[in-house]
């Protein structure tokens, strides 16, 4: 089998690892809050093969855990 042959066996779409997982994202929204700043905030993100998915990052304090 010739190298080339190796390499033409293997898929041609690999599994991305990262592609099922959440990752935490900072992002920017293109709008000003009353106050003139940009808004911005964290969001979980992940692909699903096709497009982002992204869900609401919600920031709990320890003493909320309890």
């Amino acid at each position: 089998m010739s190298r080339y042959n190796l390499f033409q066996s293997t898929s041609l779409s690999p599994e991305r690892a990262w592609a099922d997982t959440w990752h935490l994202w900072t992002v920017m929204v293109p709008r000003r809050s009353i106050t003139g700043r940009l808004l911005w905030g964290k969001v979980w993100r992940r692909h699903d093969g096709r497009r982002w998915i992204y869900k609401k990052f919600v920031e709990y304090e320890p003493d909320d855990l309890i």
